[in-house]
């Protein structure tokens, strides 16, 4: 499970004197070069390393490198040191021979690192809804891109000035500015070729040795996140073949379809031996349900419908959580336009709230708009960079959905009760996406390959249909309208941007499909489904992209969660705990002999 901490920086104008490393120190205000530091730090393990004049605090996990070895690696690599290490991590040095303060984030941006620089302050935390955050005022940026799009994209959060930092990069602390360098950095594949024999084992070879990384460190209780698609099916062979006992989860909810992700997972399960149990995803309690989203997601996680389910999954005691997310899927037939390409990765613009128009003042409307609109302006500029269209969906998903959709979730949801680890993010597997032709990764065609190379019994079980764990939002706010009322009464920021009244009025509006409306629902999601198969697009031609509004039901989890997330710290004021000695955990580095050369 990842520790949390948060580091308050005060300059002083002059080298101040660095007192002895120890964990007194650490427990108090301690000098870095001009820089008066204090630590607050709920769990964490600090390398302390007096020799090299190093501390190191590790959000997350390395892989083949004692923990304890990282402050020498970094004398030796210095700001490089990102590219001699594997694992899902941001790592902050403090060097107090040279008076700097750093932070590395790994390749895929698995674990974040909020920062904020107000000149002679800075603050650095791995909680967007740390303590020494709250004071600052809300960001409209932030609050417009979640109600948007559900999520957090270019790494902002509800404080203005806090951003998530960049992946691949090093950041280094200056009085005027955080300085980013990226360290890695991949460029999409040859633009024709197919999948062939030759990468589809060298992929293969890639993907087994990734995962035998991670299970070489996990601890004695593995447990796998199973869905019925193909990356944690591919996990789960991979997994079964080799290491500790495996247990596997799936969430479900109501009855289950023979074809629903929960009853293919149960099958995959007795397939490779692993011992699956099935979970609630929902219990009835949807105050409960926001509050786990408002205390785990932190308002940067889109909203996790299963929120009751990551509750449960402490009491089956896992030391390590495998999850199957992969960098190798682009659309399965070519997005033209950039609105298309940032469609395809939720990145809208505010047009899906316009319905809002109306139901708040003009001037808060355009408030919220235009700082969603000037933020998506900076990312589409950015994947401008690229000319084709597939280059620009394979960085897309790089830079904005694996950091900023998908990981964010996994690191909080599931970094709750256990280590998260997501092998096929492994950076040599990251490396090998600039060798591979785009219409090769097109709907996953070569991963796939490399999965069936591995396992030629993987699609015994045939691919999930349907989810079959989404609770019904809209009859569960009419339902327990008095309870969500509750929460909307209750005094929140967010009511400067979105008065309170507008939870009421759009309460008011929420009706229960009727018969007739279902059923015709589901008519058109299973043909939408048949509609985006190879079949379907074969008879019917290439499904065009839409992007619809947010419902008012989907708006109103969204927005009670951002009321809730507001709030976290002082229901949960353990965040906003000083270091002392009864709470900080110090690792006092051996001696450590740094391997020869670079």
């Amino acid at each position: 499970m990842s520790a949390d901490f948060g580091l308050h920086l005060d300059w002083t104008g002059h080298a101040l004197p660095a007192g002895p490393l120890t964990r007194a120190a650490l427990a108090q205000p301690f000098a870095v070069g001009p820089w008066r530091a204090q630590l607050s730090a709920v769990g964490v393990r600090p390398v302390v390393c007096p020799a090299s004049d190093v501390v190191a605090l590790l959000h997350g996990q390395v892989y083949g490198t004692p923990v304890a070895a990282l402050p020498a690696l970094y004398r030796q690599h210095g700001a490089a040191l990102g590219r001699h290490i594997e694992g899902a991590y941001t790592l902050v040095l403090l060097d107090l021979r040279q008076g700097t303060v750093s932070v590395i984030t790994d390749p895929s941006g698995s674990h974040k690192l909020y920062a904020a620089h107000d000149g002679d302050h800075v603050a650095l935390a791995t909680r967007a809804d740390w303590a020494g955050f709250q004071p600052r005022p809300l960001d409209p940026a932030g609050v417009a891109a979640y109600l948007a799009t559900g999520n957090m994209f270019g790494g902002l959060t509800l404080h203005a000035g806090v951003r998530a930092l960049p992946r691949a990069s090093v950041t280094t602390v200056e009085r005027t500015r955080l300085h980013v360098q990226e360290y890695w950095s991949v460029s999409p594949g040859p633009l024709t070729g197919s999948v062939t024999e030759d990468l589809t084992r060298e992929l293969a070879h890639l993907l087994r040795a990734a995962t035998a990384r991670r299970v070489a460190e996990a601890g004695p209780r593995v447990i796998l996140s199973l869905s019925g698609g193909y990356d944690s099916r591919g996990l789960l062979s991979l997994l079964a073949s080799g290491g500790p006992a495996l247990q596997s989860f799936s969430y479900a909810l109501g009855d289950q379809t023979r074809r629903s992700d929960t009853s293919v997972a149960a099958r995959l399960a007795a397939q490779y031996g692993a011992q699956h149990t099935v979970i609630g995803a929902y219990g009835g309690d949807l105050p409960s349900t926001v509050r786990h989203n408002a205390q785990w997601g932190q308002g940067v996680t889109h909203f996790c419908d299963e929120a009751d389910a990551w509750t449960q999954l402490g009491a089956l005691r896992p030391t390590d959580v495998f999850t199957g997310e992969q960098a190798f899927e682009l659309c399965s037939h070519p997005l033209k336009t950039v609105p298309e390409q940032l469609k395809n990765h939720y990145l809208t613009g505010f047009a899906p709230l316009a319905w809002l128009q109306g139901r708040i003042p003009a001037d808060r409307y355009a408030t919220l708009e235009g700082a969603w609109q000037a933020e998506l302006d900076v990312i589409t500029a950015r994947t401008l960079n690229w000319e084709h269209p597939a280059q620009r969906d394979l960085m897309l998903m790089l830079d904005q959905h694996l950091p900023h959709v998908l990981l964010p979730w996994r690191e909080r949801f599931a970094g709750h009760a256990a280590r998260v680890h997501t092998p096929f993010l492994d950076t040599e597997v990251l490396n090998f996406l600039s060798r591979i032709p785009l219409p090769a990764m097109a709907d996953k065609a070569l991963f796939r390959a490399a999965l069936l190379h591995l396992d030629p019994q993987l699609l015994r079980v045939p691919i999930a249909a349907s989810q079959g764990y989404e609770p019904d939002w809209n009859a569960e706010l009419i339902a327990q309208r008095a309870a969500v009322q509750a929460m909307a009464d209750q005094p929140s920021r967010i009511d400067e941007l979105l008065e309170p009244g507008l939870i009421a009025g759009l309460l008011d509006d929420l009706t229960l499909p009727s018969r007739r409306a279902t059923l015709k629902g589901h008519v058109r999601s299973h043909l939408g489904r048949l509609r985006r198969t190879p079949l379907g697009t074969r008879l019917l031609g290439v499904p065009g992209l839409r992007i619809g509004t947010v419902d008012h039901a989907t708006f109103l989890m969204r927005l009670l969660t951002l009321r809730a997330a507001d709030a976290v710290v002082t229901a949960h004021p353990a965040h906003a705990r000083r270091a002392d000695p009864g709470v900080l955990n110090v690792l006092t580095a051996p001696a450590y002999t740094a391997p020869a050369g670079d």
